[in-house]
């Protein structure tokens, strides 16, 4: 070692030095003071920011004491921070010196993981979540504790709960089939309890054979039915249908609705209107029976009327037949005297076609028909009926075609021309039946229940002594009548009002006491038609065919045999049923066409129609009869009727029948 090496540093350089450490403890101490500060500012930042969370946090140390807590947790416990450090969480939560039961801290302490629990807190909701926090060495240091007031998502979720729970009450009161079901497969999703009563809570495989009686292939309520082209909701399906196993009815509502899984599903209700049907079907039933005992009623009226036409029809058959004998007894014929006679037997054949036209109890046949000929017709029955005091006129000043029903029409007619007269049965005076057209136009004079157009106005008045204001209203009810008892039921003007609304029409009624009433009875007008010409009965066409006629009167056995033999066929005629039968038994082609009487005493023509056509299935029947209701066109359908003919028999009508019945034409029908 040398003596350099322990030599002293100089002043100089020992300054120098000082002055280089002074400077780094300077330069450090600017860093620590800069990083002190970024520290300040990150605590205040950080301080803001935890303040500025609204769920209330505090920093718990290993004993559960508070070590820091922002405002959201000072304004729940009431105390400031520096008033909480130090205390128990549950002190200043619960207000207790030990821990709850369901203390979320000790279940984190156990598990040493997080902890979440919802608990009551001043009438509030709180939602407590807990998560431990550890040291660098993996030791639980503490807690953080996080509140959340969830009072109104508790109070929302408890109120859809309620709703839920309501709603499914409500569906389940309801006496209905109330399901959702997938708009593909038709699975069920919900039904209520009315259905799971009714399928035995078992309806998935069978709702459709159950309750629509059809196995799903052809049923209403698709896709395709209840979403538009985008795929969206078109609206409510209403549909009616009948379940023939259960002999029920059901009126059913179908909608897309789209579900809690975003899919639409189709929302069924099936309302039971079983009871409603037979109410409906009650209520047709008593209309009918109404009608029909209005008609008799009206019928009752006509009673002298037509007493008096037959008498006088009578008077001339019976008078021209004695003057006709005594001409034949003395070898003299006088055709004028028979021809009186056909002529008074025609209109006999009219007068009864008019009865039972008019008392039968058909379903109604509404077709273009033209209204004039039947005020002629209605007005001929009534005048007999009528006091000589009372002065018919007739005016008519249109031609136009309605649609409606000529039976019901008649009726019309008789009943309010009937009720005029009892207002004037007393005093006389005059029956006024007008027909004329109206145009009802939309700023014009509104007629409840019609629409701007033209229409057909009958209208019948009369100069009785009108009626009272009070009951005005009144007198198209059913059962009300200002009529003595026994004079009439109180359904008349019901049912006329009920026809006239059948035909698309109005009725209203106008008067003044002691000046008469009118009633004003609207139809539509529609476009006419062409009519078919009819058969011209002018040529009788001939025949050689060989036909067995069967009746029990002797006297038309004997008359079709004399007409058909002029027309050149070869009549048998039999007056026993059951002798024809075995006749035609033993001889089934011996004939080309039978005819027989509808009203047998020994077997009926439909009957011995039906024999006759097992033993030969090819041959030509026609069918005599008086009154036709009970050949319908299904009976002359299944036993292969030709023709039906009324009686009287004609020859004109029974030679043109004959002809075409043989030629190959069916199921014809002549009234005469």
């Amino acid at each position: 070692m040398t003596q350099s090496d322990y030599a002293m540093p100089s002043p100089e350089n020992k300054a120098g030095d000082l002055q280089r450490q002074v400077e780094t403890l300077r330069a450090e101490l600017e860093k620590i003071q800069r990083r002190a500060a970024d520290l300040e500012e990150a605590n205040a930042q950080w301080q803001v920011t935890f303040d500025a969370i609204a769920d209330a946090i505090c920093v718990l140390d290993a004993d559960h004491r508070i070590v820091r807590m922002n405002r959201a947790m000072a304004q729940l416990v009431g105390r400031s921070e520096a008033d909480a450090v130090g205390h128990h969480c549950w002190k200043l939560v619960h207000g207790t010196d030990q821990p709850p039961e369901s203390c979320p801290c000790q279940n984190v302490r156990r598990f040493l993981k997080r902890h979440n629990a919802v608990i009551d807190h001043n009438q509030r909701w709180i939602d407590v979540t807990i998560d431990p926090r550890f040291d660098y060495q993996g030791q639980l240091d503490g807690f953080i504790h996080v509140m959340s007031d969830v009072t109104a998502s508790v109070f929302k979720e408890n109120a859809l709960r309620e709703a839920h729970h309501t709603l499914l009450t409500v569906l389940d009161s309801i006496d209905a089939v109330i399901y959702a079901a997938d708009m593909a497969s038709n699975e069920l999703i919900f039904m209520n309890r009315h259905m799971r009563d009714m399928f035995a809570g078992n309806a998935a495989p069978t709702c459709w054979q159950e309750l629509h009686n059809l196995d799903g292939s052809d049923r209403c309520g698709t896709a395709e039915q209840l979403l538009d082209e985008n795929g969206q909701p078109k609206g409510v399906m209403v549909w009616e249908g009948t379940n023939k196993a259960r002999n029920q009815w059901f009126l059913h509502h179908d909608r897309a609705i789209k579900w809690v899984d975003g899919r639409y599903v189709r929302l069924h209700v099936a309302t039971d209107i079983s009871a409603v049907k037979t109410l409906e079907r009650e209520r047709m039933e008593n209309e009918t029976r109404l009608r029909q005992a209005q008609k008799m009623e009206a019928i009752g009226t006509l009673a002298g009327g037509i007493a008096h036409d037959f008498n006088n029809i009578l008077s001339a058959i019976l008078g021209y037949s004695e003057l006709a004998l005594d001409d034949a007894n003395q070898g003299r014929s006088n055709p004028t005297y028979i021809s009186q006679v056909y002529r008074a037997g025609q209109r006999a054949r009219d007068l009864v076609q008019q009865i039972l036209t008019f008392s039968r109890q058909t379903e109604t046949e509404s077709k273009p028909i033209q209204i004039q000929p039947i005020i002629k017709e209605a007005l001929k029955l009534l005048r007999p009926s009528l006091p000589s005091t009372i002065d018919i006129q007739v005016e008519v000043r249109s031609d136009a075609i309605v649609r409606a029903d000529p039976i019901q029409i008649h009726q019309v007619i008789m009943n309010l021309c009937t009720n005029a007269s009892h207002a004037m049965r007393n005093g006389g005076g005059r029956l006024r039946v007008a027909l004329l057209e109206e145009e009802l136009v939309a700023d014009g004079n509104p007629i409840a229940g019609l629409v701007p157009g033209r229409y057909l106005k009958l209208e019948v008045s009369d100069t009785g002594h009108g009626i009272d204001p009070l009951v005005i209203d009144r007198i198209f009810d059913p059962y009300f009548t200002t009529k003595e008892k026994n004079e009439g039921t109180g359904m008349g003007l019901a049912v006329v009002q009920g026809i006239v609304r059948g035909c698309g029409g109005a009725i209203k009624a106008s008067s003044r006491p002691g000046q008469g009433a009118v009633f004003s009875v609207y139809f539509p007008v529609i476009a006419p038609t062409t009519a078919s010409h009819a058969v011209s009965q002018e040529f009788i066409p001939l025949g050689r065919e060989r036909i067995l006629f069967v009746d029990d009167e002797a006297a038309l056995a004997d008359l079709a045999k004399e007409i058909l033999g002029r027309l050149g066929y070869r009549v048998t005629v039999h007056t026993d049923s059951l002798e024809a039968l075995s006749l035609f038994e033993h001889q089934p082609r011996a004939f080309d066409l039978i005819m027989t009487d509808m009203t047998m005493p020994q077997i009926t023509g439909d009957a011995f129609a039906e024999r006759c056509r097992a033993i030969r299935p090819d041959i030509p029947i026609i069918i005599c009869t008086g009154y036709s209701q009970k050949v319908t066109p299904e009976m002359m359908d299944r036993l292969g009727i030709g023709a039906l003919i009324m009686k009287p028999l004609v020859r004109n009508k029974l030679g043109i029948a004959v002809r075409q019945v043989l030629d190959g034409k069916k199921n014809l029908k002549t009234h005469d």
